[in-house]
């Protein structure tokens, strides 16, 4: 959702010296958004549609702004904290602990006691196999859903844009880490008598190539194909799927408002950003028995915007187009 800021920090365009995201700006120029229902805010009980799954989330931590002095909830932690309120029991795996933790934190604070933390490296094939050999583990042996919300659009410090270094390095996090994720964790997967789900995050990205990132644009469209090519080597046994973010408000989405400007509710049809909560209840949809005959798609929750050609929000007083 397109976040206000205070009059305070607004007054110079600033919080504590550092520019305000384009993401978290006010837009009055754009008819309003309905009001928002429980889901989307993360305030909905859980209604036990994941009761006996179990579940890993790689990525299940979430990124922290300096600037951001109320930040919400990311992608990865409102789809673990989602799953646990269903029902599941949730291994939140991240290559930070203390983000991991802070996610069981907030699944314990809920009184589900059925949360553990895992920290992990997806870099690195022997990284990924750990992954899954630690959650395992913890699950008895048993793996019904997966999902990989794991992803960069930078590099480390010192990684020239532009290089075969970068793009190699946006091209291992964002493609190679879910191939490697998927050969350690679907063998597994595909014995279980129900069969298993698998959910891969992508992003509008792989549809709208407009921004200076060639390797993040091409390597979403690859995850894309990468998804339907292993929904039919498992079938009939594991469902895969790709869940395909818009502008949702995370911490990742207002940091990446810090330098590309619009990214806020003016940019799409519904009239607001997604919520981390958003992306969850389709990851949860997904992996739920709800969605049964559900495998190699892209749901793309982004409040219309690819649909309608990247029309945007309408314009208060706008006439509006019939075709």
């Amino acid at each position: 959702m397109a976040c206000s800021t205070s009059s305070a920090a607004a007054t110079n365009g600033q919080v504590h010296g550092t520019p305000i995201s384009s993401a978290m700006e006010e837009v009055n120029d754009i008819l309003p958004p309905p009001k928002m229902p429980l889901e989307p805010r993360g305030l909905a009980p859980g209604r036990g549609r994941l009761v006996g799954k179990r579940v890993l989330v790689v990525g299940g931590g979430q990124s922290v702004n300096s600037f951001d002095l109320n930040p919400p909830i990311g992608n990865g932690r409102a789809i673990s904290v989602l799953c646990a309120r269903e029902g599941a029991t949730v291994v939140v795996v991240d290559r930070y602990q203390e983000a991991a933790d802070l996610t069981v934190e907030q699944i314990t604070l809920e009184g589900s006691p059925k949360a553990h933390s895992v920290m992990g490296d997806v870099s690195t094939p022997a990284g990924c196999s750990k992954i899954l050999q630690e959650s395992l583990a913890i699950l008895g042996g048993q793996l019904d859903g997966l999902v990989l919300s794991v992803g960069t659009v930078g590099a480390p410090p010192l990684v020239e844009k532009g290089t075969a270094e970068y793009w190699d390095f946006v091209m291992n996090i964002n493609l190679r880490t879910h191939y490697l994720l998927l050969q350690e964790a679907l063998p597994h997967m595909e014995k279980r008598p129900e069969g298993g789900s698998v959910i891969a995050v992508g992003s509008v990205a792989a549809y709208l190539p407009s921004s200076p990132e060639p390797a993040y644009h091409a390597s979403k469209a690859a995850l894309s194909v990468l998804v339907k090519n292993v929904a039919y080597q498992f079938a009939p046994m594991v469902r895969v799927n790709t869940v395909v973010p818009g502008l949702i408000d995370t911490p990742m989405g207002r940091s990446s408002g810090l330098a590309i400007k619009g990214r806020n509710a003016s940019a799409i049809p519904l009239s607001r950003q997604g919520t981390g909560w958003d992306i969850a209840y389709a990851c949860v949809w997904l992996l739920s028995g709800e969605s049964s005959f559900i495998t190699a798609q892209d749901i793309v929750v982004d409040g219309g915007r690819v649909g309608t050609g990247s029309k945007g929000a309408k314009k208060l007083n706008a006439v509006t187009e019939v075709s």
